[in-house]
Order: structure tokens, then C-alpha cells, then sequence
């Protein structure tokens, strides 16, 4: 079931979907700046504290906000990974070459499942539709009190 909530501006003075743009938008492109993307997940928390009137916006913020700071989880587990690997380097080089090589790619795999995740989410904010992330959606749903059916009006099919 896919809700849909009327265009409304949210109590940040903009258009509600622009607001949840921002939300998606600013943790992903300061997860990219070095050593901010450690404090990606503020922007959507940002948002989600400012935010004192919609439902919608509040909810996707605490989507974003819950889907970077499992970006940070993975992020930092992996980094912690590597670094109990590399002092091996020094007994066996190629084997632990070849375990850093695999979190690697277990960590670019991840990082564009996030991206793709992300994007999905996006469209379907900017397109005001309340799209549930696997999982994630509904611990948002949680932390922002939103049931089912707690949206503006429901034009599902």
C-alpha cells in the first residue's frame, strides 16, 4: 500500500517534498565530503528537529537520518576490520592484500545498495509518497510515532 499525501508546505517554509529533498540529499552529499561523512547523519536530524508540522517530512528525515547513520555503522566496522587486518601485512602479505581486497568490495557493494536505496527513497519523497525503506521504513515509522494511514489522504489502488 502506497500513500500518497496532498502537496502542503512544511513548517520550514517550503514545499514539504523540496524538505525531505534536503533531508535525503544533504546526508548523502556530506557523506561524500572527507571527514564530514562521519557526521552525515545531522543534516536529516537537522531536519527532522526543525521540522514541527509535517508528518511526511518528519518521517522521511528520520528515514534518511536512520539509513546514514547505518552507513556510519557499516562504515566504521569495516574500517575497524582493515585495521586489525593491516598489521598482518607485515607476515603475509598476499593473503591479507588479498582479505583487504574483498572488504573492499564487500564495502563499495554496500555503499551503492545504500546509494540505490537512497535514490528510490527520493523520488518517491519528492513525488509525495510515503515509501517505506525495507526494514528501515518501519523503525522511522516508530521513532516518529507515524502509523499506518497517518498521512493526508490515501490514494492507493
Amino acid at each position: 500500500m502506497t500513500v500518497t499525501v496532498e502537496p502542503h508546505k512544511s513548517s520550514l517554509g517550503m514545499d514539504a517534498n523540496i524538505a525531505c529533498l534536503i533531508a535525503y540529499l544533504g546526508g548523502i552529499v556530506v557523506g561524500w565530503i572527507p571527514y564530514l561523512g562521519y557526521v552525515a547523519f545531522l543534516v536529516p536530524l537537522i531536519v527532522f528537529i526543525l521540522e514541527k508540522e509535517s508528518k511526511f517530512v518528519r518521517f522521511h528525515s528520520m528515514q534518511s537520518f536512520v539509513l546514514n547513520i547505518l552507513s556510519l555503522v557499516i562504515s566504521l566496522l569495516l574500517t575497524l576490520i582493515g585495521s586489525l587486518i593491516a598489521p598482518s601485512l607485515i607476515y603475509s602479505p598476499g593473503s591479507a592484500l588479498a582479505v583487504m581486497g574483498v572488504i573492499s568490495t564487500i564495502g563499495i557493494i554496500i555503499s551503492i545498495i545504500i546509494l540505490v536505496l537512497a535514490i528510490i527513497a527520493v523520488v518517491n519523497a519528492f513525488q509525495y509518497k510515503e515509501y517505506r525503506l525495507p526494514v528501515l521504513g518501519n523503525l522511522a515509522a516508530k521513532l516518529t510515532e507515524v502509523g499506518e494511514g497517518m498521512f493526508h489522504k490515501d490514494t492507493s489502488a
